[in-house]
């Protein structure tokens, strides 16, 4: 099974060599712990990035070189590699992220931010089964953050792949002059289903005070008509209940605004004196960025969503109710089926039910299929769902607060 492990350490240059065990494997000499987890798990890791922050460049004697960022990267990296002896392992890569330390001015939240992107790309292209991190080293917040950003990264691609990842910590005896042996502890070991990385990303929206994204809008990345941002908590909601026809028929749009939440690996450095100002997206755009990452899971193929692919959705994405709720509502449509036709229809006339009323309860006790603003109709041999020229509605009783947590009236 593929895995990878990602590492933040501090200083290099203070590295001794040690000599490490593992769970009764023997012992591995080497200057940091993440060197050996790799040769302990060699059978099983084919990637390894050490994580290290940008501030690290004063004591590897790079500080002269870090007039841009790519300068300031190399010879960070070139001069880690060196320390550690590991110039020649291939399957080491370097991750430098803005930190503050010393005459290197930033904030926590870059760090964050920039470990959450930077790992969402490596998973994406290396599509490990397994992630390990190991907080055994790293300067201050680094460990803690970089758990948190490696969390949400794994979370937001487990969701979007729709496959099980396992995450495990490992941390070291604390180290001290002694050679050792300093055993290493697995200290935590989680799997994260699709709809656990789905409850993950939509949580670190709802647990947030909306005014939390409100900078949003003065940088006029993201408005929704009133020029507010509501449109985040109400996207979140919708995901975390399965809402997911509302996220095929949005997904175009989901897809034009995530290019604003794009964000490249290069880190903005400008001198101020004898400081050097580090500058990156903060948390928010992290936070939102997986948010619509997982959104575009649900996007409609060429044709449609249709009832086979909801039911797909149900039974990976959605809790037990809710997925029991759609199941049933899918039944009762595959029961009219001989009434639907390539005439688009509301779900009230295929069914034959009587009413016109549309509120939060409603819309979430019929799983996203309220009879009186859903669509159906076939193409091909599919039977489709759309909420078409309804979803305005749909949307006004996705969320029943307001961004200042005010208690919106049914319309």
């Amino acid at each position: 099974m593929s895995a990878i492990i990602f590492a933040t350490i501090g200083d290099p240059t203070v590295y001794q060599e040690k000599e490490y065990t593992f769970q009764g494997n023997g012992s591995v000499k080497s200057k940091a712990s993440f060197l050996a987890i790799k040769e302990f798990l060699k059978s099983e890791i084919s990637k390894t990035v050490v994580i290290l922050g940008i501030s690290v460049a004063e004591k590897l004697k790079c500080k002269d070189k870090c007039t841009d960022y790519d300068s300031c990267r190399q010879c960070i990296t070139d001069m880690t590699s060196k320390e550690l002896g590991i110039n020649d392992d291939k399957s080491i890569e370097y991750m430098i992220a803005p930190n503050i330390l010393g005459n290197f001015k930033s904030k926590p939240d870059y760090f964050f931010s920039y470990v959450y992107y930077n790992s969402l790309r490596i998973l994406e292209k290396e599509k490990p089964k397994k992630i390990y991190l190991d907080t055994s080293q790293g300067i201050n917040y680094m460990p803690i953050l970089g758990k948190d950003a490696l969390l949400l990264a794994t979370s937001a691609y487990a969701a979007k792949q729709g496959e099980e990842i396992s995450f495990g910590t490992f941390n070291s005896d604390p180290v001290t002059n002694i050679k050792g042996p300093y055993e290493i502890h697995l200290t935590e070991s989680i799997r994260i289903s699709p709809l656990a990385g789905l409850k993950y990303v939509t949580t670190q929206i709802l647990n947030k005070d909306l005014n939390y994204f409100k900078s949003l809008e003065d940088e006029g990345i993201i408005t929704d008509g009133n020029n507010n941002v509501e449109k985040i908590y109400r996207m979140a909601i919708g995901l975390d209940n399965g809402l997911f026809v509302y996220f095929a028929d949005k997904s175009d749009e989901i897809q034009d605004l995530i290019k604003k939440f794009e964000v490249d690996e290069k880190v903005v450095m400008r001198s101020v004196g004898e400081n050097i100002i580090l500058e990156y997206k903060d948390a928010k755009h992290a936070l939102v960025h997986a948010l619509l990452y997982v959104a575009l899971k649900f996007k409609k193929d060429e044709q449609c969503l249709d009832l086979e692919k909801l039911k797909e959705f149900a039974n990976k994405y959605a809790d037990a109710v809710t997925s029991a709720i759609i199941m049933n509502e899918i039944e009762q449509i595959e029961e009219k089926k001989r009434n639907i036709t390539e005439q688009k229809k509301l779900l009230k006339d295929v069914l034959g039910k009587s009413g016109n009323r549309l509120d939060q309860r409603i819309l979430y006790a019929h799983g996203g299929l309220p009879f009186i603003a859903t669509y159906v109709y076939k193409s091909g041999e599919k039977i489709c769902i759309t909420y078409g020229d309804k979803i305005d509605e749909i949307e006004k009783h996705m969320a029943n607060e307001d961004i200042n947590g005010n208690k919106k009236q049914n319309i």
